[in-house]
């Protein structure tokens, strides 16, 4: 048996966030359900209701355009990961999802699901996070903007209130900035990561941007650092030593503290060598 719970089909956010608020914290947002019906049937989670907003069109638009992109909460990763200009504009967070489960799974599967199910080893929260996303979220109160680097309060947890529903992902333009993405997993093909690493580099502001997964209780963001291009390697080595002392990895089923700490500089120097070279990154 899956799970004992009621379902509600609600037919607008306001609907949704009061059932949410009467229930008090024993319901949960059905999007894609590719994390959340796996948690209930192996019972990690056991909510009393299923709000079910996947059947909202203001919750199904995606457009790319010069000021940036917006992701309703029920986009698909698979449309995002599949729609060129989005790929073109957003390379790490494209490749990051493309790294999430299979084909399959990526028709249902939802950006905000992925990022509110609050896993430190979220594929597209470290390319969210160099990226600057903001969270548009809905609640019985209004409405309000969450930044990303705000938005993760530790393992499973996130700064949405019980009764708020993520409407939509907004990415600012960074068609001018290279992006790439990294990922250390178990096994060949879809896997959750032991580490990820996501980096940003501006030729014009002269700084890179990096997050890494998995590697604590949230995603973690570093501030910039400002670029020294005048010796590369040198350069590297130093921003390598920056992420080693940022971070404190954590042994868990997938790895141990020692490998993610072997593994996650060789990421960084493998993806800062292409984003720093000629014609690397995007």
């Amino acid at each position: 048996m899956l799970g004992d719970f009621e379902y509600k089909r609600i037919r607008s956010i306001e609907e949704g966030c009061l059932c949410l608020a009467e229930a008090a914290g024993k319901a949960s947002v059905l999007a894609g359900g590719t994390d959340l019906l796996v948690e209930i049937r192996n019972g990690l989670k056991s909510p009393e209701l299923l709000v079910d907003c996947k059947g909202m069109d203001s919750l199904k638009a995606f457009h790319v355009d010069a000021s940036g992109s917006t992701i309703g909460a029920s986009v698909p990763l698979n449309r995002l990961i599949e729609h060129r200009g989005f790929h073109t504009t957003y390379p790490a967070l494209a490749n990051a999802l493309l790294s999430i489960g299979t084909y399959q799974l990526r028709n249902r599967a939802t950006l905000a699901g992925n990022i509110c199910n609050g896993s430190p080893a979220a594929d597209s929260a470290p390319a969210l996070l160099v990226l600057g996303a903001a969270i548009n979220v809905t609640g019985v109160e209004g409405k309000r903007v969450i930044p990303i680097c705000d938005f993760f309060a530790g393992v499973k947890k996130t700064t949405l209130k019980q009764d708020e529903i993520v409407t939509d992902i907004h990415l600012p333009d960074r068609s001018n900035v290279r992006t790439a993405f990294r990922k250390q997993q178990r096994i060949r093909g879809h896997d959750l990561a032991i580490v990820n690493v996501a980096a940003a580099y501006s030729r014009h502001e002269k700084t890179i941007r990096l997050a890494i997964g998995s590697c604590a209780p949230t995603p973690v963001l570093l501030d910039p650092i400002a670029v020294d291009s005048a010796n590369t390697d040198i350069f590297i080595g130093h921003v390598i030593d920056v992420v080693s002392a940022s971070v404190s990895p954590i042994s868990d089923v997938r790895a141990s503290a020692n490998y993610r700490k072997a593994v996650l500089p060789i990421l960084v120097r493998r993806i800062l060598t292409e984003l720093m070279s000629d014609g690397g990154g995007s």
